[in-house]
Order: C-alpha cells, then sequence, then structure tokens
C-alpha cells in the first residue's frame, strides 16, 4: 500500500470514529457513571486519537521516531517557534471572526462551560492534551505520508485534513489555516515538537482569555453570551467594518509570519543533504496521487455531517 493512500485512509478511519465516538460511548460513558465532561474530554482523546496511532504504528511496523518527526529542537528553532506561535493569532481571530457571523461558536461554550476548572488543568486538559494527541494525528502520522511532496503541498492537504478534524464549521476556516502553518513549521524544522509548542500556545491562549473574561464577566454581572450574540444580530456595514478591520490586521500579522517561517528555514538549511538522503529513499513515491478514494470519502463525509450538523 503507498505512503499518500495508507495515511489517507488512516485518516478516513479517524474521521469515521470520531463521527460515530458520540453514539458508542456515551451510552458507556453513562453506564460507569462518568459525566464528568472534563474526564470524557480525556478519554475521548485518548480512544480517539492515541490508541489508533499506536495501533497504526505497530501494524504498519513504522519508527515511532521517524514517522512522529521525534527529533530535538535547536534553541533558535523554539525561540521563533514561540514566536510564530503568537504572531499568528491574529490571522486566526480574523477566520474565527468571519466563520462566527455564520456559525456558533461551539468550542467557545465549551470552554465557558468548564471555564470553573483550576487553570493548570483546564490548560492541561484544553491546551496540552491536544497538542498531543491531535499533532500525532495530523502533524505525526498523516504529514509523514506526504514527505516526499512539496511542502506547502503537505501543508494545504494537511491544514485541510485538520479543518475537517474538528468537525466544527465555525473552527473548520482558522483550524485548516493553523493546521497549514504548523505543517510547515514541522517540514521545515523536521521536528513534530514544533508544531506542539504552536498548538499548545495558541490553545493556552484561548483558556487564559477565557479564564480572564470570566473573572471579568463575573465582576460586572455580564452575561459570557453578550460577544457572540452581538456579532450575530449587528448590521451589515457594521460587519463590513470589522472584516476590514480585523482583515488589514491580519494581513499584518500574515507577512510577519511567513518572515518568521522563512527564518526558519534559512537556519534549517544546513539540513538539507540530511533531507537529500530521505527523498532518495522515497523517491518511488514522488507521483503518487494525493487525491484518491479515501480522500474523495472524507472530504464527503464531513460535507455530509456539516450538512446534517447545520
Amino acid at each position: 500500500m503507498k505512503k499518500i493512500f495508507k495515511v489517507n485512509l488512516y485518516f478516513l478511519v479517524i474521521l469515521i470514529i470520531e463521527i460515530l465516538a458520540p453514539l458508542l460511548l456515551r451510552p458507556f460513558y453513562i453506564k460507569i457513571g462518568l459525566l464528568d465532561t472534563r474526564l470524557i474530554l480525556l478519554f475521548n482523546h485518548i480512544i480517539l486519537f492515541l490508541l489508533p496511532a499506536i495501533i497504526y504504528l505497530l501494524l504498519t511496523k513504522s519508527s515511532f521516531k521517524e514517522t512522529l518527526k521525534l527529533n530535538k529542537l535547536e534553541l533558535k528553532n523554539i525561540l521563533l517557534i514561540i514566536l510564530l506561535a503568537f504572531i499568528v493569532q491574529p490571522i486566526m481571530t480574523f477566520f474565527s471572526l468571519i466563520s462566527t457571523f455564520f456559525f456558533n461558536n461551539e468550542i467557545g461554550a465549551f470552554i465557558t462551560e468548564i471555564t470553573s476548572t483550576p487553570y493548570i488543568l483546564l490548560l492541561a486538559l484544553v491546551a496540552l492534551l491536544p497538542a498531543i494527541t491531535e499533532e500525532i494525528t495530523i502533524r505525526g502520522i498523516v504529514l509523514s505520508g506526504y514527505d516526499d511532496k512539496n511542502k506547502y503541498v503537505a501543508a494545504i492537504i494537511t491544514g485541510l485534513f485538520f479543518g475537517i478534524l474538528h468537525l466544527d464549521p465555525q473552527q473548520f476556516l482558522y483550524a485548516t489555516v493553523l493546521g497549514f502553518i504548523m505543517a510547515l513549521a514541522v517540514r521545515i524544522t523536521n521536528s513534530i515538537f514544533a508544531s506542539m509548542i504552536i498548538h499548545f500556545i495558541v490553545n493556552g491562549t484561548s483558556v487564559t482569555m477565557a479564564k480572564i473574561a470570566n473573572y471579568v464577566t463575573k465582576a460586572l454581572s455580564v452575561s459570557n453570551e453578550t460577544t457572540e450574540l452581538t456579532l450575530k444580530n449587528i448590521s451589515y456595514s457594521e460587519k463590513i467594518t470589522l472584516v476590514i478591520i480585523y482583515g488589514s490586521i491580519a494581513i499584518i500579522f500574515a507577512a510577519i509570519s511567513f518572515a518568521i517561517i522563512y527564518a526558519l528555514e534559512k537556519i534549517n538549511n544546513k539540513k538539507k543533504v540530511e533531507d537529500v538522503g530521505i527523498s532518495t529513499a522515497i523517491c518511488n513515491n514522488k507521483n503518487e496521487r494525493i487525491i484518491n478514494i479515501p480522500f474523495i470519502l472524507s472530504i464527503i463525509l464531513y460535507i455530509v455531517i456539516m450538512i446534517r450538523t447545520v
């Protein structure tokens, strides 16, 4: 089985499991008396992402280190990655804003629901956990199938898969863009820790802002729903104004983001000799098609689920 077909099939299986999980796991959780949303989140990530990844690596006899790119990051890389993680956030805000005009912010509602959780635990559940499980799935296993493809092509495809993985129309746009940037960071540094750091910081920032908002709204006795309701009900001209303002900011930060990515490339150019060795070993897969049956089925399945959800 060819590499791209194999990882696309893996993603399709993960997507099916993710869709069926609520139907299969909820009755089991109820039966064993597991009702805490936070514990359910933990077990879901382990069952949906970690276990399938381990099974895949064992069945395909793949190297954990090579497939997942468990390579150390140099200090210069780490500092640039941390900077990139903060710089991309206005870009994410812009795409999230666009989506919020059309779809409910379910993840925002979920975080609001669990904001009473102690900060460190909340950070572990919402930032650290996905930064491990989702990264192993997308920037680990799936991206490894695209090692012989141009890094931008690989980043676009895995970014799309990352958007689909969330099964949420409101998250799709910004998750796809973030997935694209994180995939580039991994391909350039040859380390999954690059995307794990970005993922953790982005989610951690959201958690921190939610905590601060929770304290402020409690102090001022303001409903947490006010902001979202305002976004849904504002006039067309106000929406256009918001889009222009946030869009302009996003363009500036996008330029800075790609400057940082360019700096990462310059630092990591020394490793190109090793990359040539890798590409020679996998040159037989160079012409493999990206758009195959698992890829098409994943797209169709996502569209069907989103239409039914909306």
